[in-house]
């Protein structure tokens, strides 16, 4: 507001707006005890002694010295009623070893955390259909869709996480390792992020006018891997608005590509950054590529794309730790006669 704030009001479950229904105005206390300021801290105490278990509706307003009033905002309020209100409760496991794991719980507006030595949790939601999300550090998150949670009910719903793990690492230290380079792609010391070396599109100069070449990766085979994520650090210099970089991805050996992200301009940050895209089109696939692909215009050139420490990451079975395996030695007496 150019002015200052006069006043503060809330309306529980029934706006300003509604003509139907009487709304009904419950004032709010600045915070600092004086309304002097064109932005305030207001508070209020809400009575939920007569709210009806389930979902309420929180709408406030504020209005100038003026008179006028401005924008309503609104947040929901839950009233939970022990004994009544539904339980969702069960175990996160580690899967295999049904290890119990600290994790994030979320179903909708609710969220809670599990017991780090149980595995454990138990949260309070209001009646309704869930899609419920465990998340722990480490593991790839495991989701269950169309939980029906009703009054007086107690829901069991238990989750087995996968671990996450790197599928292909290249620090860029050790040299092509099988990438494909096209145009003038080659590794450089002229900057890296860690230690060295990077990948860059024009080392040692700028890129050239028309360019259309890409930094391909070897064929990957993620059949046994689920919530593929390609992580990469970057910094770039490109022309504003006419040269781009791609990161593209193809799930037929390179046959077909489809772009995942594009960057443009400058750096965000002076400094190296690093990059992290998901990609869920490459989960289980056998035939999987990314590239990074530079594309210049017939203008302005600038010094271009440098790219290091990439890592693809996944989860699922084949990041399991392989089971002990037993090992025996058969020792024969000899018998002389």
């Amino acid at each position: 507001s150019a002015q200052h704030i006069a006043a503060a009001e809330f309306y529980l479950d029934v706006p300003p707006w509604i003509t139907t229904t009487t709304p009904i105005a419950y004032p709010m206390a600045v915070a600092d005890g004086a309304l002097d300021e064109t932005i305030e801290k207001v508070e209020a105490t809400i009575d939920t002694s007569g709210l009806s278990a389930g979902r309420h509706i929180v709408f406030v307003r504020g209005q100038d010295a003026l008179g006028n009033w401005g924008p309503v905002s609104a947040r929901f309020l839950y009233m939970l009623e022990p004994g009544v209100s539904p339980i969702i409760e069960g175990h996160v496991r580690e899967a295999q070893s049904d290890a119990p794991l600290e994790a994030t719980v979320t179903a909708g507006a609710f969220q809670t955390s599990t017991d780090p030595a149980t595995g454990a949790y138990s949260m309070t939601v209001i009646s309704g259909t869930y899609e419920i999300s465990a998340v722990a550090a480490g593991y790839m998150i495991s989701t269950a869709t169309d939980i029906q949670a009703y009054d007086y009910q107690a829901v069991r719903q238990d989750f087995d996480l996968y671990p996450t793990c790197a599928i292909f690492t290249d620090d860029v230290e050790s040299g092509i390792q099988n990438w494909t380079a096209e145009g003038d792609w080659a590794i450089t010391t002229e900057s890296a992020h860690s230690p060295t070396h990077s990948w860059t599109d024009s080392p040692g100069q700028d890129y050239d006018h028309r360019w259309d070449y890409s930094l391909i990766s070897p064929l990957l085979d993620l059949r046994d891997y689920q919530g593929i994520t390609l992580r990469f650090w970057q910094i770039y210099d490109l022309e504003d608005d006419y040269d781009f970089a791609y990161v593209e991805y193809s799930t037929d050996g390179g046959a077909n590509w489809t772009t995942a992200a594009i960057y443009n301009g400058e750096n965000p940050s002076p400094t190296w950054a690093q990059e992290e895209i998901s990609l869920p089109a490459l989960d289980g696939q056998a035939n999987a590529r990314i590239r990074f692909r530079l594309d210049t215009d017939t203008n302005t050139i600038k010094d271009g794309w440098h790219i290091d420490d990439i890592e693809i990451w996944g989860g699922g079975l084949a990041c399991l730790p392989l089971p002990p395996q037993a090992s025996f030695t058969l020792f024969l007496p000899l018998l002389f006669r």
